[in-house]
């Protein structure tokens, strides 16, 4: 997967636990929440984030700072639904000229990153204000991460993707009961999690698993559904129907027998 498809399915997968429905067309995804306009623009490795006038660009790579740089675009756009910092946009003669970025610290906003400037052409144009803002429920997957303060990236951590450590959850110590519920999983975990958890309810003689990934837009539908069709003990797999979650859910019939083939490796 390159990094722009990862940051892709990272993003697709943010907004769909925030249930929003966003407007795609080509290299761009639109969005509203409350008064806030997110456009994410993603060509090749070129990334813009732009919150209501107030942008940010980025370059994703294969390497260290590469995912750095996806994981605090990824926090500043979870930041902005979650109510953690708004934009203060300033305009002179009707046309907008600055945008600040604020951040919520404790009963306070903290100025941040300004862009643009008043403009010196016309100091007695006549200046008006707007604050564009979304207070989205947090979903517990992307909780805050503590991390050292970045200037140039005050939001860092606030969605749980920079200086996150890397999670592997282990199934054995999740409840065995043939369900297995993906909303709380970050979706860079859910190959190995339902791996794992397969194998586990293969070794306790369970051959019927009900996986829950949601309806959504269908991205973490499909990477289950992928996962599955090369597992050598998933013998059939179907949507959930009426009474198993609809198409929010997908029942995986397992063949008795060992856990896993010799040469099968969750971590591929």
């Amino acid at each position: 997967m390159s990094p722009g498809d990862a940051f892709a399915h990272e993003l697709a997968a943010l907004l769909a636990a925030c249930s929003l429905a966003p407007a795609r067309s080509g290299p761009d995804t639109r969005v509203t929440a409350g008064t806030l306009d997110l456009h994410v623009h993603l060509e090749g490795s070129d990334l813009l984030v732009d919150l209501s006038g107030w942008r940010h660009t980025a370059r994703l790579g294969d390497d260290e700072d590469g995912d750095d740089a996806a994981a605090l675009a990824l926090d500043l756009i979870g930041a902005a639904l979650f109510g953690d910092l708004r934009i203060l946009v300033e305009r002179w003669g009707g046309r907008p000229r600055r945008c600040t970025l604020q951040l919520h610290l404790g009963e306070r906003w903290q100025p941040g990153p300004v862009q643009g400037a008043r403009p010196l052409f016309n100091l007695f144009a006549a200046r008006t204000t707007s604050l564009h803002h979304a207070a989205l429920a947090r979903p517990a997957a992307y909780r805050p991460s503590t991390v050292a303060s970045l200037p140039w990236a005050p939001w860092a951590g606030r969605a749980g993707f920079f200086g996150a450590a890397a999670r592997e959850p282990a199934a054995a110590e999740l409840p065995i009961d043939g369900e297995l519920d993906l909303h709380n999983f970050s979706p860079k975990d859910v190959k190995r999690l339902v791996l794992e958890y397969l194998d586990v309810c293969l070794a306790r003689g369970i051959t019927e698993v009900r996986i829950v990934h949601g309806k959504g837009i269908g991205a973490l539908r499909r990477t289950v559904h992928a996962l599955l069709d090369r597992h050598p003990r998933v013998l059939g797999y179907r949507l959930g129907g009426h009474r198993g979650g609809g198409w929010g859910a997908t029942v995986v019939d397992l063949s008795p027998g060992p856990a896993s083939d010799p040469d099968h490796d969750p971590g591929r």
